[in-house]
Parts: C-alpha cells; structure tokens; sequence
C-alpha cells in the first residue's frame, strides 16, 4: 500500500498547483495584457470591454487546458449586456469521437435549467387562464389520490409544485422519468398513487417531483403533450427555434453528448430518449436560444410583447418561497418560478442552474446590472468549470476588486469536481482489474416491479436498464458495480439455496 499512498500524495500536490498555476498566470496577464498566443474565435466583440473579456477569458481557459488536460476544456459561452449580445465564444467539442465543434448549432442538454422553462410556462398559463397558479391538485388531476393519506391533493396548489413546496416525495417517478424512461401518464399516476409519500413539513424541498406532475397536469387540461404546449406557448413566442423536449426531434450531429474517461479513453454518451426528459430537467437547447430567453427576462417582456406584463416577469422571479443554502458562490435565498434567487459577491442574481453527470448549465441574470450569462459544458469532472466561468465574466464586467479571490476559490471547487472524477476512473479501472468472469449465473433478466422496471445482464457483463447502458464488473463472487458511464451503481447478488434469486444495485431490488 506504500506506493499507492505516496502516488495518492504526490496527485495531490500536482493538483494543489493547478490553482496556483492559474492564478499566477491570469494575474500576470491582467498586468500586462498580454495576448495568448492559442487564440479563439470571438463573436460580437465589437468594444475594447468585449475584446478584453475575450483576451482575458482566452488566458484563463488555455491555463484551465493546460493544467487539467488537453480534454478538459469543451463548453460554449453567450453573454448578453445592456440588450445586446456582448460575446459569444466556443471552446472544444461537443462530440469528440467524431470530432464535431462546439458552434452555435449545438444543442446541449439543460438538466435541471429545464425547471425555468417549465415555470415560465406555468406563469404563462396561469397569465391565459389555463392552468392557474392559486388552484389546487384536487382541482386538475381528481383522479391522483394518493395511498398516504397523509397528501391531500386540495390543499397543494399549482404554484407549490413549481417552487418545491408541495410535501410530497417519491424517488420512483423521478427514476422513471429522468433515467430510465417512462411508459406513459397512467403508468405515472399509479407510481405516484402508491408509492409517493408525504414530507414532514411544506417547506422547500428541491426535488424533479413538482415539474412532473405539473406536466400530467398540463396535458390533462390541454389536451395536448406537455413538450407540444410548452414549444407553442414559450419557444415560438422567444423565437427559441433550437430548443425542444424532444430528443427524436434534433440531428444528433448536434447533440452536445457528456465526454466521459471513465473506461481509460474519452468517450461520447448521450443516453436520453423522449420518455426520459421531464419537464424537472429535458430539454436541449443553444447558447443563442438561451440569450433571446435571458433578454426576455431583462427587458421586461419587451423583446416578446403580450407573453407576459411586468408584473408577471418580476413575479417569477422574486423568492416566492424562502430557502437557505449555498452553493459554488452563491448565498441562496429564495425560489420563484423555476428561477432561483442568490446573493453573488454583492449583487443579486437571478439563476437556474443544471447538471447531469458530466452536462452542466449555467442561465443566469443581474436584473440591476442588465448582464445575462449562459454558460454550458459536457466533460465528467468539469462541472464546475461553467459557474466559474459566468462569476469570471460577471466579476471582470463589473470590475470587482476581489475577482482574483473569488476565482481562486472557483478554481478550488473546480479540483474537488476533477479529483472526484479521477478517483471514480480509479474505481472502474480497479473493478476491470479484478476480472472475474462473467457467465451464466448472472445473466437473465431481473424484474425490479412498478418501483424500478426491469434489468437484463448479458452472458459478458453487458446490462441495459431501460434507457441505460453500461458494463458489470464484478468485483467479487456477490458483489461489483455498473458503470453506465453517467452514473456509476453498486451491485450486489442475492443468493438463495446457492442459486442467484436477485440482483440490487444502490438499494433497488430486482428479482430473476
């Protein structure tokens, strides 16, 4: 075990000079303003204040290259400042198997950022008289009573499902309906009936859980599918073109998909369907689209007349609800209609923020300030790189004077992501060492029920759980993990009389 202590401590003190690096690298150019000399297109960069910006972002972003790996760096960055488009710059790949650019056609997929969309259109909605906000459950979908009777549907209103404070939670439907795919709204209603259960208390509980029943809803009183409406209601109006909740909708040339390292080479996945993006977090969409919804915010509803007033805009995005907590730099404090409100070194910042397992986006504004930020990124370990890089732009913008310790911070959030992802490649690559066979005894199909669906295991380890791919390696005769290259999953074997009976993986049982 020596050696790999003293390979574990030689990791963390090349790591621990990545921020170092960095730094001393930015704060010398501020000095001198130097130009780097690995140059990126530049868009919009009309002003000295834009080209610096973009000289200076150049700098950073070549230093993050250099320090964390050739790889490391793929994202896409849209600015907006005083209703125009400020910048707009592309690094890296969207796709590197097939070596397809970031570029403005490329369309990511938001994850949790969905939740804004959705409480935009709930806001619109409401503004019709369609689905009204102050109504209850009981009110839209009689037919979901639940089997705790502790929820009690006529007491939760639209609004408390878009602002996580319904008091219901249920892990089930957020399986099906983020990972695996769901079959269908009956399918929904009764996982929802029978194994939903009432939280302590009505306070903010972030969850997808709201999101998702509030499209059950939406269909239920329109008539129509909730990805129809929404494109109708919300994305003609911002003349959003290249957003949409349909993934059987979108040239995959232009899927963002999520780089993953896991299996020792950069590898591109993209594992949603139709069935598996949720209103809580499935839609893709482009760095230019998410520019003209961030301008609709900060004119007021100028740039979309007759959408929504005033009145309704500040509405959804003032803390109708309180939270506390915080995150990356951000004081939360509140949570209205799908956006979040957060102190951010001094200002007040409107935001929703996404991320799924390597995918991170950044939709944010300073309503006071006119300055909207989108950044998006794809590689496992770089989560954090996207907030970095919008409080980056938001700090040199304003001209903060602790901007340098506010990226030193970022930076070290930034190595806590990369190391972890390291250390779960270690993980992987420790399981294929093992190499215990696979063979008969494990293969077959397991049935995990209403609560989970079903998983088959091929006769070499391969497993497909609804949506989800991946490869088993055992690490033991019972035990071993799933890499499914989004996520990593524990796996264990339950035997009875010798023979194997049923499988578990992080908790869910499934019965041969």
């Amino acid at each position: 075990m020596k050696p790999l202590k003293k390979s574990r401590r030689l990791s963390s003190l090349v790591l621990s000079l990545i921020c170092f690096t960095i730094f001393s690298s930015l704060t010398a150019f501020i000095t001198v303003k130097k130009r780097p000399t690995n140059i990126y297109s530049c868009e919009y960069c009309e002003n000295k204040e834009a080209k610096n910006l973009n000289d200076s972002l150049d700098v950073l972003l070549n230093q993050v290259k250099q320090s964390f790996g050739k790889d490391a760096l793929n994202l896409t960055i849209g600015v907006v400042k005083d209703g125009h488009v400020f910048l707009k710059k592309n690094y890296g790949y969207s796709n590197p198997e097939r070596k397809t650019a970031f570029s403005d056609h490329s369309q990511i997929y938001l994850a949790s950022t969905s939740k804004s969309l959705t409480g935009t259109l709930a806001a619109v909605l409401d503004h019709k008289g369609i689905i009204k906000l102050d109504r209850t459950l009981a009110d839209y979908l009689p037919e979901l009573n639940f089997d705790d009777k502790n929820i009690h549907p006529n007491q939760i209103t639209i609004a408390s499902l878009i602002t996580h404070t319904h008091g219901i939670k249920n892990n089930d439907a957020v399986v099906w309906t983020a990972f695996i795919g769901h079959k269908g709204n009956e399918q929904l209603i009764e996982v929802l009936k029978k194994y939903s259960t009432a939280l302590p208390d009505t306070n903010f509980y972030y969850s997808n859980l709201g999101s998702v029943i509030y499209a059950l809803i939406v269909e239920r009183q329109t008539g129509k599918p909730w990805q129809q409406v929404m494109a109708n209601e919300v994305f003609k109006p911002l003349g959003m073109q290249s957003t949409t909740a349909y993934v059987s909708k979108v040239n995959r040339h232009y899927i963002s998909y999520v780089i993953d390292g896991s299996e020792g080479k950069q590898t591109s996945i993209f594992d949603k369907a139709d069935n598996s993006m949720s209103a809580a977090g499935g839609h893709l969409s482009t760095v230019d689209d998410l520019l003209k919804y961030l301008q609709f915010f900060l004119s007021d509803g100028d740039s979309a007349p007759g959408l929504l007033n005033k009145s309704e805009i500040i509405f959804a995005c003032s803390p109708i609800v309180a939270q506390s907590s915080r995150y990356q730099s951000y004081e939360r404090y509140g949570y209205g209609l799908g956006w979040e409100q957060s102190i951010f070194n001094g200002e007040k910042l409107v935001s929703r923020l996404g991320g799924y397992s390597g995918i991170s986006s950044h939709l944010s504004f300073i309503k006071n300030r006119n300055i909207g930020i989108v950044v998006l990124s794809n590689k496992k370990g770089m989560e954090a790189l996207s907030h970095l890089v919008a409080n980056y732009v938001y700090n040199s913008i304003l001209n903060k004077e602790n901007k340098d310790s506010v990226l030193k911070a970022n930076l070290a959030s930034l190595k806590r992501n990369f190391d972890a992802d390291v250390e779960e490649t270690k993980e992987v690559d420790a399981a294929k060492r093992v190499k215990i066979p696979m063979n008969e005894k494990y293969a077959g199909i397991y049935q995990g029920g209403e609560k989970s669906g079903y998983m088959e295991i091929n006769k070499k380890g391969k497993v497909s759980w609804g949506n989800l791919k991946g490869q088993l390696y055992m690490i033991s005769d019972s035990t071993g993990l799933i890499n499914f290259r989004t996520m990593l999953r524990s796996f264990s074997v339950k035997k009875e009389d010798g023979e194997v009976a049923g499988v578990y993986s992080n908790e869910r049982y499934f019965r041969r």
